[in-house]
């Protein structure tokens, strides 16, 4: 493969930009790959026509990076070697930067017989990066709402996605979601090759949706959707009454999840591959999804399912997705939360351990957070009543998550204690007081809004007790 000029220069100036912020200690994830975009947008096609094994793209509202994460080690043990944003940085410039990153300066990709991209995809980019790569795999987790400012509703951006899906070419698999109506309906309008996956343990179901619930009607005729049960948000066994649309039966199914508190889980599978055993090291019911996703796509990928299951079992947390780590003698657990059903499956976790919460809630609106925040009323905030051994609300709406709290009463029982209630929009400040109140050998939770994360996580790792992010 041979780049053009133009692309030459796109790539040069691609990698020095990224040696540049590399040394003054920024991440340089995204910002190499849209100086090279401006320059040569043909740049990241070139460059990926170098992955000799192809690429697959993970993407959905929660749970892409601990996915990707626990694909890339097992096809790391299958003997490929696979390039992935592992940073997290998951538009097309993201992705851009991580391919000229591995290649050299001629635009070669090293060891390129055992090449295989393994990709992050943020939802609204999706179009983008199907028509760059072209890829041979393709995982879809969920869809929820997020970022309203970004995508709207959630019907968009499954209209964007399967728009695109028709342009895909015709031998790329889908891993599909069945549980979640809006994703298992894509399958329905592609000729492509589909495998289902889902949960079938039934000790998990709710007898209705929660109220964080995004898809109530069915996404063929729009009638409302029957549901036999709900295992979080949207996600369930479901079938429309009105046109005989339902849940697809999964072809990967999890028919029994032990989840231990934060010491993870253990799933049972049936597959079609024959039966198999994972034990998942990340907690929540969510991380068990998550497993089940990667082992699907992993599967069809031919790894044997050994090497999943020790891939699985080996896959630490990602950055800020109950993190844990400790302060002068006291262990922090950093959660990030971007919507009504994430907040909703941390707190679940987090509220199975006996003690009362001493907690930092951090919510910020740039851009990258969303500008509307009007998602904290749809989340259970209630959960949190009684739990509470007193609460630090910070970020920009620090004020606004007070307010959310008072109207769940989350804060009643605290009115006897002065500091039950404290609002510090600084956050470096909030964690400062809030490790100054937290007992040597006992535990501070930070649930944490995604600008809020990094600029919290940065200042721990100025004072060394966090590496930074493109070191985990």
């Amino acid at each position: 493969m041979a780049l053009h000029p133009s692309q030459l220069i796109a790539l040069g100036v691609g990698k020095g930009t990224r040696a540049l912020l590399r040394r003054s200690g920024r991440g340089g994830t995204s910002l190499p790959g849209l100086v090279a975009e401006r320059i040569d947008p043909r740049l990241t096609g070139e460059l990926a026509q170098g992955i000799s094994n192809g690429s697959l793209l993970i993407t959905g509202t929660n749970g892409k990076t601990t996915s990707t994460r626990m694909i890339a080690a097992a096809l790391r043990g299958a003997g490929l070697l696979p390039i992935t944003n592992r940073e997290g940085s998951n538009m097309l410039r993201g992705i851009t930067t991580t391919l000229l990153s591995e290649a050299s300066w001629r635009g070669r990709l090293s060891a390129s017989e055992h090449l295989i991209g393994v990709f992050e995809v943020d939802e609204g980019h999706l179009p983008r990066v199907i028509a760059e790569l072209a890829p041979r795999m393709i995982l879809i987790t969920n869809l929820c709402r997020d970022q309203l400012d970004r995508y709207f509703e959630v019907d968009f951006v499954a209209s964007l996605w399967a728009t695109a899906l028709q342009r895909l070419p015709a031998t790329t698999t889908l891993i599909l979601n069945a549980d979640d109506p809006l994703v298992a309906y894509l399958g329905e309008s592609v000729p492509n090759p589909v495998l289902y996956y889902g949960l079938e343990d039934v000790r998990w179901g709710r007898p209705q949706l929660q109220h964080s619930a995004d898809s109530r009607r069915c996404p063929r005729c729009m009638s409302d959707l029957e549901y036999s049960l709900s295992f979080y948000a949207h996600l369930g066994h479901y079938a429309c009454v009105a046109c005989g649309w339902h849940r697809p039966t999964p072809r990967l199914s999890a028919w029994h999840v032990e989840v231990g508190g934060l010491d993870g889980s253990t799933i049972k599978l049936q597959t079609p591959w024959g039966p198999q055993t994972l034990e998942v090291p990340l907690p929540g019911l969510f991380n068990a999804y998550n497993a089940i996703a990667a082992a699907a796509t992993a599967y069809s990928l031919g790894v044997e399912p050994a090497v999943v299951r020790a891939a699985v079992g080996s896959v630490a947390g990602a950055f800020g997705r109950l993190e844990s780590f400790a302060v002068d003698g006291r262990r922090v657990l950093l959660a990030l939360v971007k919507n009504p059903s994430s907040f909703d499956q941390v707190t679940e976790v987090l509220l199975r351990k006996r003690n009362a919460l001493r907690l930092v809630l951090a919510l910020n609106d740039n851009t990258q957070d969303s500008r509307d925040v009007s998602w904290i009323w749809d989340a259970g905030f209630e959960q949190l009543r009684g739990r509470l051994e007193w609460v630090i609300a910070s970020g920009h709406r620090a004020a606004d998550l007070a307010v959310r709290l008072k109207y769940a009463s989350a804060l009643d029982g605290l009115a006897s204690n002065p500091g039950g209630l404290s609002i510090i929009p600084a956050l470096r400040q909030a964690a400062d007081q809030a490790l100054r109140r937290t007992p040597p050998g006992e535990e501070l939770t930070i649930i944490t809004t995604y600008t809020a994360m990094w600029a919290l996580r940065a200042a721990f790792v100025r004072r060394g007790h966090l590496r930074p992010f493109w070191q985990t």
